[in-house]
Formats: C-alpha cells, sequence, structure tokens
C-alpha cells in the first residue's frame, strides 16, 4: 500500500480515516496509535448526515468523521474534522465536488458514495477502486 492510499485510509478517501487521542510527533505514527481502539465499521451515519445517495458525491457533512478502507478501522482510520482539519497524516482537508485533498498531499481521490457509511475511492481519480467505511 503506497503513503497516498495510507493517507486516505489512515479515511479520508475517501476516505478519508483516527480516535481519541491527541496527535504527536510522526504524523503517520500518530494516526496509527491514534486508532488503535478503531474495530469495526460504524452501524449509521451521524445523525447531522443527511441520507446519502448511491452514485453521489459526498458532502462535507458526510466526510466528517472517521474513515478508514474496509477491515482497516483498527489500524489505519483518519478523522475528519468539520473546520476542514484531520486526525491523521496531514492536518487539513478539503473536497470539493467528490474530490477529495488532504493539505500537503499531491493525490488527490475521487469518491462517489455507496450509502451513507461507505463510499468508492479512487487515487488520482484511475486508481482501481477501494471500499471506505465509516469507524466508530
Amino acid at each position: 500500500m503506497n503513503i497516498d492510499r495510507i493517507a486516505l485510509v489512515a479515511a479520508a478517501a475517501l476516505a478519508l480515516t483516527a480516535c481519541g487521542k491527541s496527535q504527536s510527533g510522526d504524523a503517520a505514527a500518530g494516526a496509527s496509535s491514534t486508532a488503535a481502539t478503531e474495530a469495526a465499521p460504524a452501524t449509521s451515519a451521524p445523525a447531522s448526515v443527511a441520507a446519502a445517495v448511491a452514485g453521489a458525491v459526498p458532502t462535507k457533512d458526510m466526510m466528517v468523521g472517521k474513515w478508514a478502507e474496509e477491515g482497516t478501522c483498527a489500524d489505519l482510520a483518519i478523522e475528519f474534522k468539520a473546520d476542514g482539519t484531520m486526525v491523521g497524516p496531514f492536518e487539513r482537508w478539503e473536497l470539493d465536488n467528490g474530490v477529495l485533498t488532504m493539505v500537503g498531499n499531491p493525490s488527490k481521490m475521487h469518491l462517489t458514495v455507496i450509502d451513507q457509511d461507505t463510499m468508492e475511492s479512487r487515487l488520482d481519480g484511475s486508481d482501481a477502486p477501494r471500499k471506505l467505511v465509516r469507524c466508530k
């Protein structure tokens, strides 16, 4: 798994996604250590997230929370905060029409909604699709 993919997953990208501790030292190590308490995807999105439409691009409200590639919530989740900051390998994130940018990462993730707790991501829009899930 390359660093760009880890950046989203450690979402995310989305996916991108990062638990209760604050990040310190090495950003990637911080994301892994803070994500250690994550075990499985959540069963539903936060109440503030409107119903997601399959095939649509995610909204910023939908992105808020912890995301990771399917099966990696315990190790590589990234938390996307509503103020545009994140707990993960980068400090800030932006979402524009389904394209996730983690400020400082040259690669961009193209995201498509599957449901309110699942997205498909493509690195730079051309990579093979990966499934991102919301972590609890």
